[in-house]
């Protein structure tokens, strides 16, 4: 099950993170909110999160 869920998750981190070139130093946090190819990424990261929380309440 953790093979399932992390191969594709690493898979496509990289992708994520080189989403955009640019200098983001004074970029605001809504930054983040504002772009689609960062609303993403951390869909990504928090259906991931869900994902994991889900596994391990089910084993317990």
């Amino acid at each position: 099950m953790t093979r399932l869920i992390l191969t594709p998750a690493a898979l496509l981190l990289p992708a994520t993170a080189m989403a955009h070139s640019g200098d983001h130093s004074q970029s605001a946090p809504t930054h983040m909110l504002s772009e689609p190819d960062h609303l993403a990424g951390l869909a990504l990261v928090v259906a991931l999160g869900l994902a994991v929380w889900l596994w391990h309440r089910r084993r317990s």
